[in-house]
């Protein structure tokens, strides 16, 4: 069920992005906000997802040290995304920061989730040969 979510959000993501390179190529003379917004989305979250490739790097024993790396680095480049492409006229910033917290958490209980499903499948990949 995971995986099936992941996809669809990734291709509905895909999508949409790609939906806006078109219309930004074939359409040049529309006037559309929307295309132009989801590309600065793509590129905040680009921006986002290199930055996790640094901050993976730095480990904790704390757990929640790391969620709370995650969401002020998220925090930090929305932020100054929203400053540069003035997203805070329509968008108040408490809302990005609560996107950025939501989402970030979303992701960590997926990845607890994944983590004990692969445990379990080693544990009985165990059980199965110790059987034998």
């Amino acid at each position: 069920m995971r995986r099936l979510i992941t996809n669809i959000m990734a291709t509905t993501g895909l999508s949409v992005v790609l939906l806006s390179v078109i219309v930004r190529i074939l359409f040049p003379e529309y006037d559309l906000f929307f295309s132009f917004a989801v590309l600065q989305i793509f590129g905040a979250n680009v921006v986002i997802h290199l930055g996790f490739l640094v901050t993976r790097k730095f480990e904790s024993k704390y757990m929640i040290l790391e969620v709370i790396l995650d969401i002020t680095y998220t925090t930090i480049v929305l932020i100054v995304f929203g400053v540069v492409f003035d997203w805070f006229g329509v968008t108040p910033v408490y809302m990005l920061i609560a996107m950025a917290a939501v989402i970030n958490l979303a992701a960590m209980f997926l990845s607890m989730a994944r983590v004990k499903e692969e445990a379990n499948t080693i544990n009985k990949l165990l059980k199965k040969r110790n059987a034998k």
